[in-house]
């Protein structure tokens, strides 16, 4: 069922279950009058996973004599309900005394036990843990929404009413729930079933392949979803499926994400150059959440593209065309400087510690002759990093592998870590970093090049002068790393222009090259990939070092005098 909010597809359930005190006829009349059912139900019952398939909404009145007996009910019902799209209300008792007791009872409860909460006040708002935060005042379904003791049931008939369940969940559709449990592991196992049987309330079978290359705990599959008969006309080997993307991760970041392609996507993102998200298909659970979309299909990565030779148009599409409608929207932000806003690029994501090397990239990147000390490389970006910068909205994550080629156009996937207001150095920066520590996992895999010989062909680029505005860096025709020249060349003339003052993108290069270094992920502390990061961070290393000489060197009466932002 699509988020509420946002979609009306879906037939209603038109089931209410009412726990608790029931209203009078004429107020039951209110919810019949729209097409819906209306009965008294238990906690018990409400445990049943077929009777709370069918229902839309249990409206839960406390008990003004017991007020504890609510709260305790909510923990183990509650998450079951939501799994499953059923909407929960709750009418607050009110206190003989006049205190905000039933309320405290209630709100409490419920967020200690984790569970997505609407119309809370600002201060029970702000005691959610900021990771965990869903939009204040927001009002994302299926979730438990708080009626005030003043709230009539002719108000609570007309919200209820107005925001119907989607159809029940497939109970019978048909996939193999075991590449659910290798890649998650048996926490959270009955959430996702449910979720699938949601997204796919009418199908009879659903293939999932899990794709590569995901690092952000929201993994992503390929489905093959097959309609159920009577949709379509059946062929002789059964009905012909329809190929989609499904993502399944923590609730707040698929809110997050579903949020950027809602404000982000669909109005600036040309229609055949992003995925296109099936919005009667994606769905909230109690603690998780599910993304459903049209896969892309007849790609291939701008790595192997690139590693063909062909992604010059590619390249020029994706920062015209694909990112146009953001990075033409460009403007100077006066008011921060570029070391202010790649702040937390320096911090572990979440936390405010620095990133750091992993323990097994040390001696790789010692051999290179690196500066292994993260704060000494800090202090040289936040010094050279004083100017104001160019901002429009990026990607945030533009790793070669979220970029897709089909006949020479950019498609541009995974919005998880879109941000509205960055610098537009960021998006390139990255990608050239990201086709640095992915392009040539292979070549190190089969020996075609050791770690000291690559670091040698490509070092070129990444010397002072390969960084100043306006430079292109060649190679020797034939060379292995040719490929890697030329696209690096055409990410570099494109973003020249993002400069608001010279030597922004080497800057922010180097740090994405260091950010790329310290990634901890196990698969990448291993073998070929720990050596292409290792490489990463020594080049990240060199351009900030390279640029603090260069700045030493520099007589001081020519010296930028006041270059930071706001000044």
């Amino acid at each position: 069922m699509a988020i509420r909010e946002f979609s009306p597809e879906g037939r209603p359930r038109a089931k209410i279950a009412f726990v608790g005190e029931e209203p009078s006829a004429a107020d039951l009349n209110r919810f019949r009058e729209r097409g819906f059912q209306c009965e008294p139900s238990t906690p018990d019952q409400l445990g049943n996973p077929a009777y709370a398939a069918q229902l839309d909404a249990v409206i839960w009145t406390q008990d003004g004599n017991k007020l504890n007996a609510l709260p305790r009910q909510l923990g183990s019902v509650v998450p079951r309900l939501l799994d499953y799209d059923v909407r929960v209300y709750i009418r607050l008792a009110a206190d003989k005394d006049q205190t905000d007791t039933p309320r405290k009872l209630v709100v409490n409860a419920l967020l200690e036990s984790t569970n997505p909460v609407a119309n809370l006040r600002s201060d029970e708002w702000q005691t959610i843990p900021t990771n965990d935060r869903e939009r204040e005042r927001g009002f994302l379904l299926p979730c438990v929404y708080i009626f005030d003791t003043a709230s009539s049931w002719v108000d609570i008939a007309a919200l209820v009413c107005d925001r119907p369940a989607s159809s029940s969940p497939k109970t019978d559709l048909v996939f193999d729930e075991k590449v659910l449990l290798d890649r998650f592991g048996p926490d959270g196992h009955n959430e996702r079933v449910i979720l699938l049987k949601r997204a796919f309330w009418n199908c009879s079978e659903l293939r999932l392949t899990l794709l590569d290359g995901g690092m952000s705990g929201a993994p992503v599959f390929k489905a093959y979803a097959s309609a159920e008969a009577g949709l379509v006309q059946r062929g002789s080997t059964g009905a012909y499926p329809h190929l989609f993307f499904v993502k399944i991760g923590p609730r707040k970041k698929i809110i997050d994400e579903y949020d950027k392609y809602c404000g982000h996507i669909f109005e600036y993102v040309p229609f055949h150059l992003g995925p296109r998200l099936r919005r009667d298909r994606c769905n909230l659970g109690s603690t998780l959440g599910i993304l459903v979309g049209d896969f892309v299909d007849g790609s291939e990565s701008l790595i192997t593209c690139a590693r063909g030779g062909r992604c010059g148009h590619a390249i020029a599409n994706l920062f015209d065309k694909t990112l146009g409608g953001w990075r033409k929207q460009d403007y100077v932000d006066d008011k921060r400087t570029l070391s202010a806003f790649l702040e937390e690029k320096w911090q572990v994501e979440g936390q405010s510690q620095l990133i750091e090397l992993p323990a097994v990239r040390i001696p790789l990147t010692q051999n290179l002759c690196a500066d292994t000390n993260i704060e000494p490389l800090k202090e040289i970006f936040d010094e050279l990093a004083k100017t104001a910068p160019k901002v429009a909205p990026a990607h945030g994550d533009m790793h070669a592998t979220n970029v897709l080629v089909r006949h020479g156009d950019a498609i541009l996937i995974d919005f998880e870590k879109l941000e509205q207001h960055y610098p537009l150095t960021y998006d390139p920066a990255s990608l050239e970093g990201g086709l640095l520590v992915e392009g040539f996992i292979e070549d190190l895999k089969k020996g075609k090049l050791t770690l000291t010989e690559l670091v040698q062909l490509i070092e070129p680029l990444y010397e002072e002068s390969a960084l100043q505005s306006g430079q292109t860096t060649f190679c020797r025709p034939g060379d292995p790393a040719e490929w890697f020249y030329n696209a690096v060349n055409q990410i570099r003339t494109l973003s020249w222009s993002a400069e608001q003052q010279p030597g922004q993108y080497a800057l922010t290069l180097a740090l994405c090259l260091i950010r790329k270094g310290c990634n901890p992920h196990a698969d990448l502390q291993v073998n070929e990939p720990n050596m292409s990061r290792a490489i990463a961070f020594f080049f990240g290393q060199k351009i900030l070092r390279s640029m603090a000489k260069a700045k030493a060197r520099r007589p001081s009466k020519h010296k930028h005098q006041s270059g930071d932002a706001g000044q």
